[in-house]
């Protein structure tokens, strides 16, 4: 089965549940997930990788069964529109343009507005989020998921050096170009949470923790989200399971 075979069978067991109802979920989520911020060249989409991985080995665990990894083309083949088709290609190149390019694109090219396009976005993952064993790397995730308890919600940087390095040996570019992209993705990244969310995004308190990842291993950061995501299952669990008890003894006439 194709990624994206298995992105639709994951969107529809949430219109399943969606149909079926209201859960005590419906605001808290039920399930963990994983938020992926990243400096551009520090192994976010290698981390993601890695971590799917890892939890595709532990499969015969509940848990970590039926995870998804939403990455920027997967998340974008969801949110697919006749009219958004256009604006989200141009999306997959940069994470978020200029207004002058954004118009520019919409006089010249009969593009939407790209605000237009992200919020839409934004709605896709936020019902991923809520359903939860989702993976994000980018696109705000981590502030539009913040409120949701959870989430695991990482920070990868690394030195310029590595970052070039990287970016050079995946994409096959001279070290000029690497580092053109590195500054004209991390300055639309920024440019993104700050339109959207009013946020730093190099604050650090903004996420659980962020890992250098010249000194830490990607596949021993993934090992870690593995343990994390282990503990958040169990309050998640132990969550639901209380709220089950409240509701039956409001039913009942209890407190």
């Amino acid at each position: 089965m194709s990624e994206i075979q298995k992105l639709k069978s994951f969107i529809d067991s949430l219109q399943y549940h969606e149909r079926s109802g209201p859960s005590n979920g419906s605001k808290t989520g039920r399930f963990p997930f994983v938020t992926i911020s990243r400096q551009t060249g520090a192994g976010g989409q290698v981390l993601s990788a890695e971590l799917l991985k890892q939890i595709n080995e532990l499969s015969r665990e509940a848990l970590f069964t039926g995870w998804q990894l939403c990455n920027q083309e997967l998340c974008h083949s969801l949110s697919q529109d006749p009219g958004l088709k256009v604006a989200i290609e141009s999306l997959l190149r940069k994470e978020y343009c200029s207004h002058t390019e954004d118009m520019l694109g919409q006089l010249i090219f009969g593009n939407p507005s790209q605000d237009v396009v992200v919020k839409k976005m934004f709605q896709v993952m936020r019902t991923f989020a809520l359903h939860g064993k989702v993976i994000f790397v980018g696109r705000g995730s981590v502030f539009l998921t913040r409120d949701l308890p959870w989430g695991i919600h990482v920070r990868l940087v690394a030195s310029l050096d590595s970052r070039i390095k990287r970016v050079m040996s995946s994409t096959g570019v001279t070290e000029k170009k690497a580092r053109e992209t590195i500054a004209e993705k991390d300055e639309a990244k920024a440019e993104l949470v700050k339109t959207f969310f009013n946020k730093d995004i190099r604050d650090p308190l903004l996420y659980d923790i962020v890992w250098n990842t010249d000194r830490v291993p990607l596949h021993e950061i993934a090992r870690i989200l593995i343990e994390r995501i282990r503990m958040k299952g169990v309050e998640a669990h132990e969550f639901l399971i209380s709220q089950n008890g409240s509701g039956q003894q409001r039913e009942q006439g209890g407190v």
